[in-house]
């Protein structure tokens, strides 16, 4: 199979990468399916054709030391800090080659937690009880721009670029180079088409034509959870977890995945009524074991997806090697 380079319908999502956001952006982002892990004439399909042989489910509770068959060509979350300094040098570097002195915004200093560790929601007792439904190990940086470092007018518009068609966008670097930049220009040099903060994702995440997107491993992850939604031996399971919750008050609650919502505590899921919700979704869940059979039915779809790309993912997982190479050599 050939490499999945850039695709067009992810450019939107690729630019606001180049903003500098990181893991935590990908989370919310839509599934994909097919060769470019979306293909359009795979939209519509059945989530689930033929639901995969499971063998032994096992007994879990816990989701922090989970490993799924699609983590092994994701990216790791101790791996996001160096990537990020890296995508900031070269933003700086391309600034300073159009005549800017850019100083990027400060980054907070965070401690990457498991890749899986919210995957199926709160699932510990004791963070049910002290947190709620709240994820108290959730990274949130302002990354504010330091004290008389703000760039004029027209430097902003070398860094972000001027409006651009998302669809008109290099979906490389190689492409970037051959195309020649925007009509405007900085220090008498064109401005990259989508600014430095384009170019140093490009150089960064897409260096060449056939670079492998980097939504890629997230979309068919978003793919075999749908799968595994739709599958009816996690529906059965989801009925379960429902009656449970039913048994302990929780009228609502229909959807683990959902509770949050179902339940209404959206504007205060650490109060009281979130917190005694949480520890009975938590004993719930434990007593359906619905992580291990949630776990199951996920790895078995992301088992079939890693024999069907087997190439393309192999490509992703040698050009995230390389390019943690680079970041290293960028930041030291």
């Amino acid at each position: 199979m050939p490499a999945v380079r850039p695709t067009r319908r992810s450019v939107h999502l690729r630019r606001a990468l180049g903003l500098g956001v990181g893991v935590a952006l990908l989370a919310g982002c839509g599934e994909g399916d097919g060769d470019r892990a979306a293909a359009p004439a795979d939209r519509g399909r059945p989530a689930v054709a033929s639901p995969p042989a499971l063998g032994e489910i096992p007994v879990l509770s816990g989701t922090a030391a989970l490993v799924f068959p699609l983590d092994a060509y994701d990216r790791r979350p101790a791996d996001q800090n160096l990537l990020e300094r890296a995508q900031d040098e070269l933003a700086v570097r391309c600034m300073a080659r159009h005549g800017f002195a850019y100083v990027p915004p400060e980054r907070g200093a965070s401690t990457p937690r498991p890749l899986n560790s919210r995957v199926y929601g709160v699932v510990e007792a004791k963070e049910a009880a002290e947190h709620g439904y709240s994820d108290p190990g959730a990274q949130t940086d302002g990354r504010p721009r330091p004290a008389g470092k703000e760039l004029s007018e027209e430097g902003l518009l070398t860094l972000y670029g001027e409006q651009t068609d998302p669809a008109s966008m290099p979906a490389s670097q190689e492409e970037a180079e051959r195309e020649g930049g925007s009509a405007r220009k900085a220090g008498g040099r064109a401005v990259p088409v989508g600014g430095c903060n384009r170019e140093s994702y490009l150089k960064l995440y897409a260096p060449t034509a056939d670079s492998v997107d980097i939504m890629f491993v997230f979309e068919l992850k978003a793919r075999s959870k749908t799968q595994s939604e739709a599958d009816p031996r996690v529906r059965r399971n989801d009925a379960e977890w429902a009656a449970c919750m039913r048994k302990a008050g929780h009228e609502a609650a229909s959807d683990p995945m959902k509770a949050v919502r179902q339940l209404g505590l959206e504007e205060d899921p650490s109060g009281p009524a979130a917190r005694a919700a949480a520890k009975a979704d938590v004993a719930c869940k434990k007593k359906v074991n619905l992580v291990g059979v949630r776990y199951a039915v996920q790895s078995a779809f992301q088992k079939r997806l890693v024999a069907r790309y087997a190439a393309t993912l192999e490509l992703a997982g040698k050009q995230q090697e390389d390019r943690m190479k680079r970041a290293a050599v960028l930041v030291r």
